[in-house]
């Protein structure tokens, strides 16, 4: 038996290896990110959202561009804190489109960073090519035309300009290399690196399943055999590490929370490419929010590798998105991994060269799961247990928007809380009035329910927040949790999505999974049933799964403690698989062994 408890002393010694070269310490986040974020119109629907995004390393600063975010991009030290960029007027008209840009391709040679983006318009039959050598001036300057492509990725490699594309049920994902200079397409380099099928059962791979037919499910029992949607392969993105070659595409589509990256490795840049074995390679299932589609990968001024990708909310516009960061590795034998395990609890940034399998998360837990609330007013059908029901689709609200509302929530016993995360919900807000688009709030903590410290005084806040997240200098010992309206965004009303605690519920972490059982589907190898016995303080469990006993590098999260059984559908035919299921509570997480799955004679 394995369990992974979290003393002050572990607490101790991660916060001091985080110390590194350039930094006193590292700072810490958790997703979604923490960003200002804009609002865009999809389907007539405006809703806030970022997707599609880019990070790219400049000069020793990060700058971040995404879809239908905000009208220009954003910079930042340490990955972390962002500011925003505005593009010059003189150049707008070539970087947006109505206020807005879609699927930016971004990329640097060191000397410029160059920009191109999807045209909406159809019609259109070439898009431009901007660059800039001081991209926080917002001044950039026309390059050339070139043909106008779907979900374009602009990849740099020793002087060769290639430019990746696809996007959409019936487009194969393809490359063709362009002069440096003019922008110019080298004749016959068109290449078709990943072909489309027509139906979807020609996909092996049952990773290409869930667009539109599952939302919330992490479960797929009630879908077998019923799936339909044909996958929309999108947003190619390549990297190169070593002497190998990595091409990623998103699928099924962006509307789900199994939307997920697959990779294939070449040891060219236009391939030939082979899908890898171990796929999805970047997946973010259960949790408060789910989905890790249509990323870029890259490396920060440390030479540590970074995900930044796509999550899904879906709530006022199916195309509801925020933006997730996670840590990424390469290891002996070239796999790829992205660390998405707990990926919406708080992770850190070493400002240093670091190993994400042992430092990146920050072995917190969280403590504000199903925990008992109550409010000082409830709007029907946004009931308080909503805002600690981890799940990024429902939300309590109070019945105003009026200073004094408060929402409370009770630990159930002291816990030592390290950091807080407030999401805000868009309930009946007002989106004329985006210069008010920002929740003014007290947070305050209490022991007994009487004496109440305050925590975090953001009753000034001006900015744009609805993931605020804090870490405090110092753990505080509460069982009490309240935050205070003094400004609802957007005029709307005062709701929370989740209030999310982290930190250790000072108990034991929840015995190990006793047996675990597995058994693949015969008649269709995308789908096994995993099985596992029930642990009595166990308040989920993970479901973690891979092509190698050592590369189980895929994870379902499983809330709550009554579910023991999970039919999972994203697996690949003929590849067999190996599986742990692991426990978690308040005060840590328990291995599981690790177990090879059954296939019975059909």
């Amino acid at each position: 038996m394995r369990r992974l408890f979290l003393l002050p002393v572990l607490v101790l010694l991660l916060l001091t290896a985080s110390c590194g070269e350039g930094s006193s310490s590292a700072p810490v986040y958790c997703n979604p990110m923490d960003l200002t974020y804009g609002w865009g119109a999809f389907r007539q629907t405006l809703a806030r959202a970022a997707a599609d995004p880019v990070i790219v390393l400049f000069k020793n600063r990060y700058y971040l561009f995404s879809t239908h975010d905000t009208g220009g991009y954003r910079v930042s030290d340490d990955l972390v804190h962002w500011e925003d960029i505005a593009f010059d007027p003189a150049i707008c008209y070539a970087a947006q489109d109505e206020g807005r840009y879609v699927a930016p391709a971004v990329a640097t040679d060191g000397n410029y960073i160059y920009f191109i983006r999807l045209k909406r318009d159809r019609k259109a039959k070439t898009t431009e090519v901007i660059r800039t050598n001081d991209p926080e001036s917002g001044r950039w300057e026309h390059v050339a035309d070139v043909r106008r492509v779907s979900d374009p990725t602009l990849f740099i490699d020793e002087g060769r300009f290639f430019i990746f594309h696809g996007l959409g049920v019936h487009q194969a994902i393809r490359c063709f290399e362009v002069d440096p200079d003019t922008f110019a397409e080298i004749p016959g380099s068109e290449r078709i690196l990943h072909s489309f099928a027509s139906d979807i059962n020609d996909y092996d791979a049952g990773y290409h399943l869930g667009r539109r037919e599952i939302y919330d499910e992490i479960d797929a029992r009630d879908w077998m055999g019923r799936f339909r949607w044909l996958p929309s392969p999108e947003g190619a993105w390549v990297v190169r590490h070593n002497d190998h070659y990595y091409l990623q595409f998103a699928t099924p589509g962006t509307i789900c929370i199994w939307y997920a990256d697959v990779v294939m490795q070449a040891d060219r840049p236009d391939g030939p490419y082979e899908v890898m074995p171990y796929n999805p390679v970047s997946l973010k299932a259960g949790g408060f929010i789910g989905g890790a589609g249509h990323s870029s990968v890259f490396q920060d001024r440390y030479g540590n590798w970074w995900e930044v990708t796509s999550m899904w909310v879906g709530n006022r516009d199916p195309f509801e998105r925020r933006l997730g960061l996670f840590p990424v590795s390469f290891d002996a034998a070239g796999r790829m991994k992205v660390h998405t395990r707990f990926g919406d609890y708080p992770m850190q940034v070493p400002q240093r060269k670091f190993d994400p399998e042992t430092e990146a998360s920050m072995q917190w837990n969280l403590l504000s799961y199903n925990c008992a609330c109550r409010a000082s007013s409830s709007l029907e059908g946004h009931d308080v247990a909503l805002a600690a029901d981890e799940q990024v689709r429902t939300w309590w609200s109070a019945a105003t928007g009026d200073a004094g509302e408060w929402f409370e929530m009770d630990l159930g016993r002291e816990k030592r809380v390290e950091a807080v995360q407030l999401n805000f919900a868009e309930e009946q807000v007002d989106t004329t009035r985006l210069d008010r688009d920002y929740t003014a709030y007290r947070l305050l903590g209490s022991s007994d329910g009487e004496a109440w410290e305050v925590l975090v005084d953001a009753s000034k806040n001006r900015r744009t927040n609805p993931h605020s997240f804090v870490d405090f200098a110092e753990a505080k010992m509460l069982r009490y949790v309240r935050v205070e309206c003094v400004e609802a965004m957007l005029n709307g009303k005062f709701a929370i999505r989740d209030l999310r605690l982290f930190g250790h519920g000072l108990q034991e972490a929840p015995a190990q999974v006793a047996s675990t059982r597995v058994v693949r589907n015969v008649e269709d190898e995308r789908f096994a049933m995993v099985e596992w016995s029930k642990v009595e303080d166990a308040e989920g469990y993970l479901v973690c799964f891979g092509y190698a006993p050592d590369h189980l590098n895929i994870t379902v999260q499983v809330k709550g403690n009554e579910q023991h059984d999970l039919l999972v559908h994203i697996l690949t035919k003929g590849v067999p698989y190996y599986y742990r299921v692991d426990s978690y509570n308040d005060s840590g997480v328990t291995l599981g062994e690790v177990v090879a799955e059954e296939r019975p004679i059909a």
